[in-house]
């Protein structure tokens, strides 16, 4: 394999949010890369956490969370 196939280690960026729109509400997602569990867990709930404030701030819906 050459140098410039091979896959990167760290992805270019640390955070990613997916907002699905939905006939009623949006839905989020969440996904972080961190070096550790502790710190990949605090930014994902923080991340979280910002992404459902900003949404009620602008009084944008968010679907309920199924039941699995």
């Amino acid at each position: 394999m050459t140098a410039s196939a091979a896959m990167p280690d760290q992805p270019v960026y640390s955070h990613s949010i997916k907002i699905e729109d939905t006939a009623k509400a949006i839905r989020l997602s969440v996904h972080v890369y961190a070096n550790t569990t502790g710190e990949a867990i605090e930014q994902a709930f923080n991340t979280c956490l910002k992404a459902k404030m900003t949404a009620m701030d602008n009084k944008i819906p968010l679907a309920p969370v199924e039941n699995r």
